[in-house]
């Protein structure tokens, strides 16, 4: 899919804006235009009513319909201008790299394409796997000693009970599941 780019020269500046960023932008118009009017007809008048008489029934719950309206149409407006920024940031990015000689270039071939990315996929999977050998690794250190710690403060703990001339101490044991009342 190609991306055809509008170039606009406004004496010293230069904008180059790509079809997504455009769509993105009327999006993010049209968003700002609803939330205008949202708020200028749905929006909830800051007068309360009077209190009730005394003996009158209470006036009803205020309708909040226009503010779940409001919240979804700001939300709208919010995402869109967010997508606004995002493009713009992406098409920053790949016009830098373009400068650069490092991103996408319009002479690359499908093939050439395939390759760099199977060549990228290897890269990664690779990676992945020494990261995880090594991770698996450093689990299994850590589970010997840690068991190797227990075994050792159990050793110690059950020495300090054997040579002290008190009674042995309370058993410190919880269960891990309470037991079932009886029937």
């Amino acid at each position: 899919m190609t991306e055809q780019r509008a170039e606009h020269h406004s004496g010293g500046w230069h904008l180059q804006t790509s079809k997504l960023l455009v769509i993105a932008f009327v999006v993010a118009v049209a968003a700002t235009g609803a939330l205008i009017v949202t708020v200028l007809t749905q929006m909830p008048s800051g007068m309360t009513p009077p209190p009730p008489a005394p003996g009158a029934m209470p006036p009803p719950p205020p309708n909040l319909r226009p503010l779940a309206v409001f919240s979804v149409v700001t939300g709208f407006f919010v995402l869109s201008w967010l997508a606004v920024l995002v493009i713009a940031a992406r098409d920053q990015i790949l016009r830098q790299l373009r400068r650069q000689g490092r991103g996408p270039t319009p002479g690359l071939s499908a093939d050439e394409l395939g390759a760099r990315l199977e060549a990228f996929r290897a890269e990664l999977a690779s990676d992945r796997e020494n990261e995880l050998r090594t991770l698996s690794e450093r689990m299994t250190e850590l589970t010997s000693e840690y068991g190797e710690r227990r075994e050792t403060d159990g050793y110690l703990s059950g020495m300090r009970t054997a040579t002290s001339n008190e009674s042995p101490p309370q058993a410190n044991v919880r269960a891990f599941r309470r037991t079932p009342p009886p029937r």
